[in-house]
């Protein structure tokens, strides 16, 4: 059976899903109505806004030829590096020397059997060792560093037909060694006065193991004339003929190295040295940077450039014109129509204007506007300088704001349009000052 109590149970069941419908309906409502009325509205693209791209470019376009400069200078730094003047300097010398035994092969003496002393080989060990070089760069101003080769002489091999039509077969060596000496440094003065020592010092050791080498034949000729009862009267002639040729060439020996080659070069890029295709490449690069910096400001920006941007960011009806630098006369009377329209002017009325990010100028405009409204017409300031007191609303004073273009942040002008309507105040609208 059923109690009374149950009905009253079901119909306060069905009385408390009512009034929670009604209230979330309500909530509901409110939620939508405050998405409509939402005075400012960010959430747009700025790539669909083709004016505020173009103003964007308009007001940033020096960054691209700015990055293709850097890129240019940078590709001309990299390259020459500021140098009018090589890095560095390469010199090569080639001397062959003179075979001073040679001319002894008219006296019936093999030149080749005549070896100087020291030997070649230990001739360069010589012009090579520290004491040395110690004397032959310690009158060169600065360090260098000079690099001595030696070459070996060739060798052939001939045949003759010897006694019995046998067949005899002998190397034979034709050229002579040479010696290459080779410096790099950044001063060509120094590399070759150390190269002119080098070769001075090698000529030295030459002349004096030349001279070694004949005074050995000497030596020798002169043991076998100490005992004429082994050699013939014809012999022993030969053999004084020969020693006389052998003093006479100590007499004549210099060491003269004979300068056979050279070559020189100068190494490292230089400002008239680089190339064309590096500057292009350092300009495309820059238009690359600069173009993709561009982009990046179009994206991030969020200056109000436009009338057309601000009309898309309060509406229509809050915009209430542009105050031109250049027409301000009539740019005034149209806002004076446009305020008027949108409020009741009094003699009473006070019209408090608000800039928005930077401070703009507007005591003249100030003036104008009161004189055309025939009310009092007062500048608050920035909305950052407004205390509790000035954001106080009044029964007859609306707010004006002034958004400076291409200086003005439309996230200022929403956090200003926020702090004025929370805090009551009357906001007719916007005016864009160019």
């Amino acid at each position: 059976m059923d109690s009374p109590f149950n009905d009253c149970y079901q119909y306060r069941r069905v009385f408390n899903g009512i009034s929670n419908i009604s209230i979330d309906l309500a909530q509901t409502i409110a939620l939508i109505a405050l998405i409509f009325m939402a005075p400012i509205e960010t959430k747009r693209n700025r790539f669909t806004d083709s004016e505020a791209i173009l103003r964007v470019i308009a007001q940033k376009w020096w960054i691209v030829p700015l990055t293709m400069l850097l890129g240019l200078t940078l590709m001309f730094l990299q390259e020459s590096d500021l140098q009018t003047s090589p890095r560095y300097f390469s010199l090569t010398k080639a001397y062959e020397p003179l075979d001073e035994a040679g001319p002894l092969s008219i006296v019936g003496l093999d030149p080749s059997l005549i070896k100087p002393f020291p030997s070649e080989q230990n001739q360069l060990s010589i012009l090579l060792n520290n004491e040395s070089q110690n004397a032959i760069l310690g009158k060169i101003n600065g360090e260098v560093d000079v690099t001595v080769t030696r070459s070996e002489p060739n060798f052939s091999l001939t045949s003759s037909q010897g006694d019995q039509g046998k067949n005899q077969f002998a190397f034979v060596s034709y050229g002579s060694s040479s010696y290459s000496f080779a410096c790099v440094e950044t001063d060509p003065v120094n590399c070759e006065a150390a190269i002119d020592a080098y070769v001075a010092k090698l000529v030295s050791i030459r002349a004096e193991a030349t001279k070694a080498g004949l005074q050995n034949s000497i030596k020798l000729i002169d043991s076998l004339l100490s005992t004429p009862k082994n050699i013939s009267t014809a012999a022993s002639e030969k053999l004084s003929l020969q020693r006389d040729a052998l003093n006479k060439s100590i007499e004549l020996v210099t060491g003269t190295v004979k300068l056979v080659g050279i070559s020189q070069y100068s190494g490292g890029a230089e400002v008239t040295t680089v190339n064309k295709s590096t500057y292009l490449f350092g300009l495309v690069i820059g238009l690359v940077l600069g173009c993709l910096i561009l982009l990046q400001l179009i994206f991030s920006d969020g200056k109000v450039r436009g009338a057309k941007q601000l009309v898309n960011l309060v509406g229509y009806k809050q915009f209430l014109g542009e105050l031109s630098a250049k027409n301000q006369t009539m740019s005034l009377q149209h806002l004076a129509a446009a305020i008027q329209n949108a409020h009741a002017i009094k003699k009473a009325t006070v019209l408090r204007l608000v800039s928005i990010g930077e401070d703009v100028n507007s005591e003249r405009t100030t003036k104008s506007l009161a004189k055309v409204l025939s009310c009092k017409v007062v500048s608050a300031g920035q909305i950052n300088s407004l205390d509790a007191k000035s954001l106080t609303s009044t029964s007859d004073s609306p707010m004006i704001l002034l958004v400076k273009k291409h200086r003005s942040e439309s996230s200022e002008l929403q956090n200003a349009w926020t702090v004025l309507e929370k805090s009551g105040n009357t906001i007719l609208g916007v005016i864009l000052v160019g």
